[in-house]
């Protein structure tokens, strides 16, 4: 018996020992800000101080339902530094989860029972949430909220955001949920007789110290060997940079970026949207790239009103109807009516023929360049739309409606044109540019020629830079002079060891633009209000102004052709 209980005395003993050398060790990777190795320690402990860091240490990860069982624990001891410190966290915890009636709760418990620096801390953050609300939220937190102070400073603080009518309304639910009619009557003299309201001018809250926005970034992964490969990754890659320009320069906020594969199917795309909005409380979403998925996501970011920001998706009915969804790359349809505006109002042409090829894609172009183009006054000579490949693309019976054979032009009743606008599309693109210019070539017509993108990649002849006005719409572009251009450059490559590319470049932009109005809105629910109404952005490739819409109305208009070029003042 003597044997056994020595043995039993040093296993403690040993197992004591080793428990206070895990949690020393786990403070040093606390303290040095390795907070996810931190976590695994702590938590593998069974004491209220290891459950109180585990929860910090997963806070600090912005891994908030992690955080939650471990503070729950901590918040159960009977020492009331470490009690109060727990709710503290859960308090922060809570505001990460969205949960801002338990966060005001905590809030409000240890600003009126603690002492020291964590009370005046919690003093401002109550304030600070308090003000950080939007109308709706305060609403909503009237009817949740079960403390008759909280819901009265709720209200109070709701007078400098709302407009008066608004406000009177709010004044009147908390007096019908306030029992005492003496108390009634206090709430109404306080809050509503005693003070003359003003108009409120709408203002954008400040977020407060410490808010991290966490946004999921929905891309598909694929084997290293799939051309596509590079896309995802150097998209993420840009993102990432951004993301550490941003916390770098901001020490009371941070963005936190959260991949998650896309896959290809919609339903797979469909489940991670919602492990994203459900597990980790995102505010916005970034992806996918392929059509179907992105229109799926479209309808659930529309249903859980969580932004969008769709990099590189360009289809015209992608977010027709939805609210939440926003397109980097412009549309078909903004390609020809932005076309249409330089062609009009810079260029002053007022009689342009349309040329495209039946059943592509550019006909969404082309008729939107229709549209706008007659809106502003011009006139639509001619709107060539066939199939030619049953003709071998012999486009000579079509051109001849541009010869400058002025015979000819009376004994065919031709009307005369100053443009083409030609949004060639698909395998015969490159064919029908060719063959095109080479019939305007031989009749020594030298229209200005107006394109969309695939127009860049054309190979002009030396004779064809010097005798035709050739100009194309772009959706990316480099925009940044050269010295943001290389910083750029050598940070990706220090980051990441490798060169980056036009994908890179677009995620950094589409994360800078992003970071950006989280920083305008303050709060998320104001996200999609700041991006409609932003003022231009302008990045290392994209230029981005949304102008009220949920697609980005500007286009880069390129000068493929020498004269195109010196016109636009391109060296």
């Amino acid at each position: 018996m003597k044997f056994i209980l020595l043995f039993l005395s040093l296993f403690l003993l040993l197992v004591s020992t080793h428990s206070g050398q895990s949690f020393d060790e786990a403070m040093d990777l606390y303290n040095n800000e390795q907070y996810a190795e931190a976590a695994e320690l702590f938590s593998g402990l069974s004491d209220e101080q290891s459950f109180l860091f585990a929860g910090k240490s997963y806070l600090a990860l912005s891994e908030f339902s992690l955080a939650l069982p471990f503070l729950q624990s901590a918040a159960q001891s009977t020492q009331e530094t470490l009690r109060h410190e727990a709710e503290y966290s859960l308090a922060l915890t809570h505001f990460g989860l969205k949960n801002y009636d338990k966060s005001l709760h905590y809030l409000y418990n240890i600003a009126q029972n603690s002492r020291g620096t964590l009370r005046a801390d919690a003093r401002n953050f109550y304030g600070q949430v308090l003000d950080f609300l939007t109308a709706k939220q305060r609403f909503d937190l009237l009817y949740r909220i079960e403390s008759q102070a909280i819901r009265y400073d709720l209200v109070n603080r709701s007078r400098s955001f709302l407009d008066p009518a608004v406000y009177r309304h709010m004044v009147s639910e908390l007096v019908k949920m306030t029992a005492n009619s003496s108390e009634k009557s206090r709430i109404e003299r306080e809050l509503l007789t005693s003070v003359t309201l003003q108009p409120v001018r709408f203002r954008y809250p400040s977020a407060p110290p410490g808010t991290v926005y966490n946004i999921g970034v929905i891309l598909p992964t694929f084997d290293e060997d799939d051309p596509d490969f590079t896309i995802s990754r150097n998209l993420y890659f840009g993102m990432l940079l951004a993301a550490d320009d941003f916390n770098s320069r901001n020490t009371e906020k941070k963005v936190n970026l959260i991949f998650r594969n896309s896959a290809e199917h919609p339903d797979t795309t469909a489940a991670v949207f919602k492990e994203l909005v459900f597990s980790k409380g995102v505010s916005a979403l970034v992806g996918p790239l392929f059509s179907e998925p992105a229109i799926r996501l479209a309808e659930l970011a529309e249903e859980y009103r969580i932004p969008m920001l769709a990099p590189l998706a360009n289809a015209d009915d992608l977010n027709r109807g939805y609210n939440y969804t926003f397109q980097l790359n412009p549309t078909l349809e903004t390609h020809g009516r932005q076309m249409a505006r330089f062609a009009v109002q810079q260029l002053r042409l007022n009689r342009i023929a349309i040329f495209l090829e039946q059943g592509m894609a550019g006909r969404v172009s082309a008729m939107a360049f229709q549209r706008e183009a007659e809106r502003l006054g011009a006139n639509i000579t001619y709107f060539i739309e066939d199939n030619f490949a049953p003709i071998g693309y012999d486009l000579s019976e079509y051109t001849q409606l541009f010869t400058r054979d002025a015979a000819l032009i009376d004994s065919l009743n031709i009307t005369p044109s100053q443009a083409i606008y030609a949004p060639f599309s698909g395998q015969a693109s490159q064919t029908m540019m060719n063959l095109l210019l080479n019939d305007l070539e031989a009749m020594g017509s030298n229209l200005v020629i107006m394109g969309t993108e695939e127009w860049q990649n054309f190979t002009l002849t030396e004779y064809q830079q010097n005798f035709f006005e050739v100009y194309y719409s772009q959706s990316f572009s480099d925009i940044a002079d050269r010295s943001a251009q290389n910083f750029f450059r050598q940070d990706y490559e220090t980051r990441f060891g490798r060169m980056p590319d036009r994908f890179s470049k677009i995620g950094f932009d589409t994360g800078n633009y992003l970071f950006r109005n989280f920083e305008i809105a303050g709060n998320p629910e104001y996200l999609s209000r700041a991006m409609r109404t932003d003022t231009q952005y302008n990045g290392l490739i994209v230029r981005i102004r949304f102008d009220g819409e949920r697609m980005n109305q500007y286009l880069n208009i390129n000068g493929l052709s020498n004269r195109a070029k010196e016109r636009l003042g391109i060296e």
